[in-house]
């Protein structure tokens, strides 16, 4: 790989910490009493047109690759364009903000942790190296999730990327349609959020029994080719 190839593919990593600097620089600077209020940035989006959908999943993608809620991007989204196009949106933002982290990781952090922590890798690799795509449904169903350290993880391994975001968009969208239902006006009960978010934990708990046969039935073969 030329230096040039080498210098190139870190861009998206670099840019994104610079966009990262300027964010914290410009929040250090804000005084909170000039923020403006969350109920009142759907309107303030909605009518920004396109500049405003522009500015909502830059934000989004900034927000969510830093660890914060996608939930709120999620209800900001229903709040300003509504439940399909806010839900859309917000789910979009997540998968970029997903996408620059996972960047970030592979080109700045990969290399020198790759050095340090060769048989964490090697296990975490391999854990991913079969049923992906289910593997990190799981993850993303959880009403707890660890969005931002799934996200590193992944830069560290070699695993499918187009498996890892194709499963992180299915798996955000319940617990986002939750939120862009509440910011779309819909009015959710607390009792049926806890029972959409007891589904999600059967589900996960579900697939992982699957996954766990799976296992289970690929090591038995395994060792039934070996005694072969």
């Amino acid at each position: 790989m030329s230096r040039f190839t080498r210098q190139f593919g870190r861009l998206p990593a670099l840019l994104l910490s610079l966009l990262l600097l300027v964010l914290i620089i410009v929040l250090a600077a804000s005084v909170p009493e000039e923020w403006i209020p969350v109920q009142q940035w759907g309107a303030v989006l909605e009518s920004a047109g396109i500049p405003g959908i522009v500015l909502f999943l830059l934000a989004g993608t900034l927000a969510t690759s830093v660890g914060l809620p996608r939930q709120l991007m999620a209800f900001t989204g229903g709040l300003a364009y509504g439940l399909l196009p806010g839900l859309a949106l917000s789910v979009c933002a997540a998968l970029m903000g997903c996408h620059l982290t996972v960047q970030v990781s592979r080109h700045l952090l990969r290399a020198r942790i790759r050095r340090r922590y060769p048989a964490v890798i090697a296990k975490l690799s391999r854990l991913l190296q079969h049923d992906t795509f289910v593997k990190i449904l799981i993850l993303r169903l959880q009403p707890l999730g660890t969005n931002l350290l799934t996200n590193l993880c992944i830069g560290f391994t070699d695993v499918s990327y187009r498996q890892f975001l194709l499963a992180s968009g299915i798996g955000y969208v319940p617990q986002m349609l939750v939120f862009a239902l509440l910011g779309a006006g819909v009015r959710v009960g607390e009792e049926m959020q806890g029972l959409i978010s007891g589904a999600l934990v059967l589900i996960s708990v579900f697939l992982a029994v699957g996954l766990y046969l799976q296992h289970r039935q690929r090591q038995k073969s395994v060792f039934t080719d070996t005694n072969d």
